[in-house]
């Protein structure tokens, strides 16, 4: 998601649905612009966030300020088309009810465009509040973020789905301490048809490169694991087309320092180029976060700290 500027942001106080009202953009991406809104009912107002399926290059705001139109009409199958995979988000999210993952409030069609209303979740993104933290992120707070990611994750995959982008950047921490993952703009089902291809450099695995490719909970386990390096190390892995002919990936250091065998022997299996040689069951991250916790803990207590 990128700035929030643009002479194509719905107004504030512009009203959706008779219900929601637009209170201020708060990002935007090649697809869609996203708005912290409130849910007026009778006298209450509860605050939502809103996207709006708005797709840069194919749609354009008419003169009223809050319709959108496509560009012209060779390109209305293709507009009709992405479309038709954000409702697929809609409807993907409105399955999935679970702690650990945004709350689906709404969709609907309107004003020639499609709208997803979620519940609104404070906090910041896990890249920005490792970007923002004072010290190197501990064997603490990697467990106490990441294991409730897993259960979420071992939730969408027990429901049949791939959310095919788990990144930082996807995943809200609230004050505290809180996690839910956002973001179901690339999730489907994973049941071997040919998928559109949809990939963030660092964090994707190979057969995201491919919408014929097999594809299933080891892919999001790639991205997990990208994640954790990113989490230790404060950089992404090397994005995995760089990696096909000489792979130079880095051993993940937690605070500073090289990380237990166990963590560092999960996360580089979990970044393996072939999805065949991947790690394949949580129950590894599980067991390596817990490890690594309990190891620093210990040399703290053995350290006087």
């Amino acid at each position: 998601m990128n700035s929030v500027k643009g002479d194509d942001n719905l107004s504030r106080n512009t009203k959706l649905r008779g219900t929601y009202q637009i209170r201020k953009p708060l990002c935007r991406s090649e697809l869609s612009i996203v708005y912290q809104a409130r849910s007026i009912q009778g006298e209450s107002a509860l605050k939502v966030v809103v996207k709006e399926f708005f797709p840069a290059l194919l749609a354009v705001r008419t003169t009223d300020k809050q319709a959108v139109k496509c560009r012209s009409h060779s390109l209305a199958g293709k507009y009709r088309e992405l479309m038709d995979s954000f409702l697929q988000e809609a409807e993907i999210l409105k399955e999935l009810r679970h702690p650990g993952i945004v709350g689906y409030v709404d969709h609907f069609e309107e004003n020639g465009t499609a709208y997803l209303v979620m519940e609104y979740c404070e906090g910041q993104t896990l890249d920005k509040l490792i970007k923002d933290r004072n010290t190197p992120v501990d064997a603490a707070f990697l467990r106490s973020t990441l294991l409730p990611l897993i259960d979420a994750l071992k939730y969408i995959h027990k429901n049949g789905f791939i959310h095919r982008d788990i990144k930082p950047g996807n995943i809200m921490v609230g004050e505290g301490g809180e996690v839910k993952l956002l973001d179901f703009g690339s999730a489907v089902r994973y049941d071997g048809k040919a998928h559109p291809i949809f990939t963030t450099a660092g964090y994707s695995p190979l057969e995201f490169y491919s919408s014929r490719s097999c594809q299933g909970p080891v892919s999001d386990m790639y991205s997990l694991a990208a994640t954790v390096y990113y989490c230790c190390n404060g950089t992404p892995p090397p994005d995995v087309p760089k990696r096909l002919f000489r792979d130079n990936l880095q051993p993940v250091a937690l605070s500073g320092s090289a990380s237990s065998p166990l963590l560092s022997f999960v996360i580089r299996r979990a970044l393996a180029v072939k999805h065949q040689r991947r790690v394949r069951s949580f129950r590894w991250f599980k067991a390596a976060l817990q490890a690594e916790y309990w190891l620093h803990r210990g040399k703290r207590q053995r350290s006087g700290g």
